[in-house]
């Protein structure tokens, strides 16, 4: 288990700013920020390469504040991998068995079977790894982490030089090592999709401060700050107020004048100011003479389509809600979009789903 509790690390021009946290055994938290989010202090904190100015670092009940790296006994794995070019690839991966005391039959037995894991078997007697690509290079310093059994594995971005291929190969291949080997993951990235793939809990760092921790479902539809809404790009985002709120539901009017129907939100009150916003994946099309659900009977509105972007497996469409100078962004997956043959120009009615709504109160802007 990973705890952290206050921590505060300040740098030139920077600060990571009371963090805190718990990853239980065995799971894979993943810190999703932007660039100069200060992702990467916070796992060299970890790891013991930069010291905190407050609060403390507990691993498996043992503070190590203020150990030295080679005291955690953790795994690093950074965005660019420490492979020793005048070393064998099967000399990188038993290169820490000597001073973690771990024989060499082991050490070469254990190597043999993290080769054969990870699909790298025909590359150990390579004696040049610099004629390695960057995939088979990562894969050499995951096997050189796991064969010393550390309990934590700290990881920082390192697949985003990594081709979309072998990024994905990777990315489904890592749950199942780290579920066979029961290690604790921090994992850093910018990337979403890569953080609710491996993510059994995502916390949002922007600007040195922790802005939520969840799970993939909690981040995704119910964002704590605006800063993370618009991290999850949510662009479909609106102010305005509260002008009905019963048990059921809440009617909100935009700075424009439009009402909305929401879900109920805690502590809100009829002339509260919010923010609110959906993902462009939750609003519908809706289809002429098909019943309608009755997760799509609100917030219906006649839509106009002004621009189409191909992305490969989906498509995304910018839509004007007629009358109200509203632009709105709208996913559909490719089968769909070809399916409903939209073009440019088109009238279509749309529904932003109600139930998919978040909801913030002005104040909370991140």
């Amino acid at each position: 288990m990973i705890q952290v509790e206050n921590l505060t690390v300040k740098g030139s021009g920077f600060c990571l700013d009371d963090i805190s946290f718990k990853v239980n055994r065995g799971e894979c938290l993943v810190i999703l920020g932007p660039s100069g989010a200060g992702k990467t202090v916070l796992l060299d904190t970890l790891a013991g390469l930069k010291k905190p100015r407050e609060g403390r670092i507990v691993f498996a009940g043992r503070d190590v504040t203020q150990s030295l790296p080679e005291e955690r006994k953790v795994g690093y794995i950074q965005q660019n991998p420490a492979i020793f070019p005048h070393l064998s690839v099967m000399e990188n991966i038993v290169f820490g068995a000597r001073p973690n005391r771990i024989s060499a039959a082991v050490a070469y037995k254990r190597a043999g079977e993290l080769a054969s894991l990870l699909g790298i078997e025909h590359l150990l007697s390579r004696t040049n790894p610099l004629t390695l690509s960057g995939g088979e290079k990562q894969r050499v310093a995951l096997a050189r982490t796991l064969l010393v059994e550390p309990g934590i594995i700290l990881m920082d971005e390192p697949f985003s030089a990594l081709d979309s291929f072998t990024r994905r190969q990777l990315i489904f291949l890592l749950p199942q090592i780290f579920d066979r080997f029961q290690v604790t993951v921090i994992h850093v990235t910018h990337d979403l999709q890569e953080a609710f793939l491996l993510g059994d809990k995502i916390a949002v760092l922007i600007e040195g401060r922790l802005h939520q921790l969840g799970t993939r479902d909690e981040i995704y539809r119910q964002p704590a700050t605006l800063a993370v809404a618009r991290l999850l790009l949510n662009r479909n985002t609106f102010k305005g107020r509260v002008v009905i709120l019963s048990s059921e539901e809440m009617v909100a009017e935009n700075d424009r004048g439009l009402e909305f129907r929401l879900p109920v939100a805690p502590k809100l009150r009829p002339g509260d100011k919010i923010h609110f916003g959906i993902n462009p994946r939750e609003i519908v099309i809706i289809r002429p003479g098909r019943p309608l659900a009755p997760r799509v009977q609100s917030n219906i509105f006649p839509a106009t389509v002004r621009r189409i972007f191909d992305q490969f497996g989906s498509y995304l469409l910018f839509l004007d809600l007629v009358g109200t100078g509203i632009e709105i962004e709208l996913e559909l997956p490719s089968f769909i979009y070809h399916d409903m043959d939209i073009n440019t120009g088109d009238q279509v009615t749309v529904s932003l789903k109600k139930d998919a709504f978040w909801v913030l109160p002005a104040g909370e802007e991140g």
